[in-house]
């Protein structure tokens, strides 16, 4: 706006300068001309700004890191007068989200529509709120600016990653057991109830064939129901304190590893306690879609004691033999927490995301507790002790 100021000025001058060394009546008009046309703009970019109206789209909620999804912008003038340009300024982050490109103009006409549509991203899962840095309306001649407000954010959810895992060394009886289970959901083939009708939805391995030559019809057997195999899962979503992009990190190794062993458990016919920080009375659940939307949108800044959450955890599973920890850091304190808490016929597991002493690792052995470290199952390592 600078620049188109000091053009201005330029002109002014040149025709001043004009009038001075011939001064004929067309340079007078030329001059006033010049000097009428700041007002007729401003007031033409007034009057527009009473049909102005800002509106925004995402393609899509929800992206996987890293995925482009695009974000339209669409400004509309109701007024009988053109706006003569609008600025759209988007911000510019190192980390999340992500616009391809800094900025954009747009002439709108009068009762028309212009869009814009760019592409944005994020490398880190999440929840943003998209939404242009700055914008601006012009008038014509560019030396006035008005700015106006932002339309509504919208939210994009960017999805945490499934990667595959070895087979976890969950309690061997209760993982048989849950591989049965899920092949034949909700049913125990050892033990009839009853026998009804049989009805076109049932398979040929329940029909009661001695029963059905009895009644000359056929008869299906109706079996009981099992009990689901639990795991109880818990994460230490304490607040990272860290550098962002170290904070933001350790969250997308965190949340990976969640959803990850959340897919794997319920694979194997598993209902999966998932308990967090700030959780209201978890129930067991199977459906791998609802812990992972549950996941996606975990936020890691709950302030309650990191310890005295495991301690609270332990206590109320102790009934439960598998349990799976996520634990941000463990200290010689949250050993102190597993071998205090920590019943003899319950197998824990423990996936760790920073550096472990090697004195730490011993006494974690000696109770009998695996440790997991992700970041190396992300890298085809070994993915964690034997016990």
């Amino acid at each position: 706006m600078a620049k188109n100021w000091l053009t201005y000025g330029v002109v002014v001058l040149t025709l001043l300068l004009f009038i001075l060394l011939r001064p004929l009546p067309m340079t007078y008009w030329a001059l006033y001309a010049v000097l009428l046309a700041p007002i007729l703009s401003f007031l033409c970019a007034l009057l527009s700004q009473r049909g102005f109206s800002v509106s925004a789209k995402l393609g899509s909620a929800y992206a996987q890191k890293s995925e482009n999804v695009s974000y339209s912008l669409t400004i509309s003038n109701a007024s009988f007068l053109p706006c003569a340009c609008v600025y759209i300024r988007f911000p510019i982050s190192a980390i999340a989200p992500i616009f391809d490109c800094g900025e954009a103009h747009l002439f709108v006409p009068a009762r028309k529509n212009s869009s814009v549509t760019v592409s944005v991203s994020a490398d880190f899962r999440g929840s943003y709120l998209i939404s242009p840095g700055e914008l601006f309306l012009y008038d014509f001649l560019g030396l006035f600016r008005w700015k106006k407000k932002l339309p509504q954010a919208l939210s994009l959810t960017v999805l945490p990653c499934v990667h595959p895992l070895p087979t976890l060394p969950l309690d061997v009886e209760v993982q048989d057991t849950a591989m049965v289970k899920n092949q034949t959901p909700n049913e125990d083939y050892s033990a009839i109830s009853d026998l009804r009708k049989y009805e076109p939805s049932d398979s040929y391995r329940k029909i009661h064939w001695k029963a059905s030559a009895k009644r000359n019809e056929l008869i299906s057997k109706h079996f009981q129901e099992t009990e689901a195999q639990i795991v109880s899962l818990s994460i230490d979503n304490s607040t990272i304190h860290a550098p962002r992009r170290d904070a933001l990190t350790l969250e997308d190794q965190m949340t990976d590893a969640l959803v990850s062993v959340m897919s794997h458990c319920t694979k194997l016919g598993f209902s999966l306690i998932f308990d967090h920080m700030e959780a209201d009375k978890p129930e067991p659940v199977a459906d791998f879609n609802r812990l992972f939307q549950t996941a996606a949108h975990l936020t890691f800044d709950a302030n309650e004691d990191s310890d005295l959450y495991l301690t609270g955890f332990l206590n109320t599973h102790r009934n439960h033999v598998n349990l799976i920890l996520l634990l941000q850091d463990i200290t010689a304190h949250t050993i102190s927490i597993l071998q205090a808490h920590c019943t003899p016929r319950q197998n824990v597991i423990v996936f760790h995301f920073c550096e472990i002493e090697a004195d730490q690792m011993d006494k974690l052995q000696q109770l009998g507790i695996t440790c997991i470290d992700f970041c190396s199952v992300l890298a085809k390592e070994m993915p964690y002790e034997d016990k």
